[in-house]
């Protein structure tokens, strides 16, 4: 008898539709939710300065060491405006959700005691963990451009594939 994979039993207890409106429903939020963040930032001349002045835990001297960087903050604003975007229109979101991960674990990292005052859980983790969701699952596929990228690409190359996977 061949056993089913993890995948395949939670296919077989899926109800498609909701499903499916729940994972579009949930990139759409999040990347509400990112762009808006990233969108105050740029239009208010945010500044990470702080943040990273009192960072704390295990890197927080490197933390600290980019407090003040114009880069950093350049990075961090049009960073979280652009996820955003990609995620609302769904459009290269595999490279876009591993950066949020990586965007999600630094915000983690950079007050760690903070973070991890009630536990190692926090709203960065659940984040990250959505994000990592939407990298394995192809979520720009759904109501979203990637597919239609990828579908008008001839012999799309495993890059290619990745990216708009």
């Amino acid at each position: 008898m061949r056993t089913q994979s993890t995948l395949g039993k939670i296919s077989s207890a899926t109800h498609e539709r909701a499903f499916g409106a729940a994972y579009v429903l949930l990139r759409l939020v999040l990347g509400g939710l990112f762009l808006a963040t990233g969108w105050s930032k740029i239009s208010t001349g945010w500044s990470a300065a702080t943040y990273l002045a009192v960072a704390n835990g295990p890197f927080a001297e490197w933390f600290r060491s980019l407090a003040g960087n114009g880069i950093i903050d350049v990075l961090n604003a049009w960073g979280l405006f652009l996820l955003g975007i990609a995620l609302i229109i769904g459009l290269l979101t595999r490279p876009a959700a591993l950066f949020g991960i990586a965007l999600m674990t630094l915000y983690y990292l950079a007050h760690f005691v903070e973070n991890t005052a009630h536990g190692y859980i926090d709203e960065h983790v659940i984040y990250a963990a959505v994000l990592l969701l939407f990298v394995a699952g192809g979520a720009g596929h759904a109501f979203g451009l990637n597919a239609t990228v990828l579908g008008n690409l001839r012999k799309p190359s495993a890059v290619t594939r990745f990216l708009f996977g």
